[in-house]
This record gives structure tokens, C-alpha cells and sequence, in this order.
């Protein structure tokens, strides 16, 4: 990993920047809409390099690991890829085009919030500014 000296560092920023981005009433709303079980699935680097985000039925869940259910859409991507991604400097359609991001299921709703990735992007550099990894944050 270029970024990550271990596979619990983006796990413990990946949740925090969800658990940040939910405190934003708009983007709380997009992720309702999503209403699926999605699984972050970064194993590639490291068997607990994963997170999932629960939006069924008006809940919105987000938790280490793997779902213990079936999720609807798995994202399989390296954590270094999901760090660009999240930094918005990796652009997820392309991503998806070039196989960067492998999908398995729909991600039709999860797609919907990519024009809100750069707001998602500025609480993600809050995120490790408070957590002392200014370092990571791409410019």
C-alpha cells in the first residue's frame, strides 16, 4: 500500500468520513436513496481491509468488515484506489471503465452521488487532518 502502513488506517478513516458525510443532511439523504447494502471490499489489502454502508428501509448503518447478509453491490478496489477516489482524484466511472473498481451487483444509486464527491472529498481531508494524517491529503 502506498498510502496506509496497515489495512486498519483506511478502515478507521473510510468510517469516519461516512459517519462525517451522514451529519450532512444532503448527503444523508443521497445515501438513503441508495437503499441497498453495499460492501466496501478492499481485502486486497489485508483480510479486514473492508467496510459496509447499510441504506435499506431509511436506515444508514456503516460498519467495519463484511456484511454479515449478502450485500447488494460489492465495490472491490485497493485502499490506495478508494483513497484517490474518496480525495476526488480518481474519477469513479473512469475507474469502473478501466477495471480500477470491480462492481458486483447494480450501482446505479451509488453512482447518483458522484457530483457530490467533491463535498464528500473536503470532509475526507478534515477527516485525516484530525486523525494527524495531513501527510495523506492529496492536493
Amino acid at each position: 500500500m502506498e498510502y496506509w502502513k496497515d489495512a486498519n488506517e483506511p478502515v478507521k478513516a473510510f468510517l469516519e468520513l461516512f459517519n462525517r458525510a451522514l451529519q450532512d443532511e444532503e448527503l444523508k439523504q443521497g445515501l438513503k436513496k441508495v437503499n441497498q447494502l453495499v460492501w466496501f471490499d478492499y481485502t486486497e489489502d489485508g483480510p479486514n481491509c473492508s467496510f459496509h454502508v447499510d441504506s435499506r428501509g431509511g436506515q444508514l448503518l456503516v460498519a467495519p468488515g463484511k456484511p454479515a447478509e449478502a450485500p447488494d453491490l460489492t465495490m472491490s478496489l485497493s485502499a490506495d484506489d478508494a483513497h484517490r477516489s474518496w480525495s476526488n482524484k480518481l474519477n469513479p466511472v473512469m475507474a469502473i471503465t478501466r477495471k480500477k473498481i470491480r462492481i458486483k451487483g447494480s450501482a446505479t444509486g451509488l453512482l447518483k452521488l458522484a457530483p457530490k464527491l467533491k463535498k464528500i472529498s473536503v470532509i475526507y481531508q478534515d477527516v485525516l487532518k484530525d486523525m494527524g494524517w495531513e501527510d495523506k491529503i492529496m492536493k
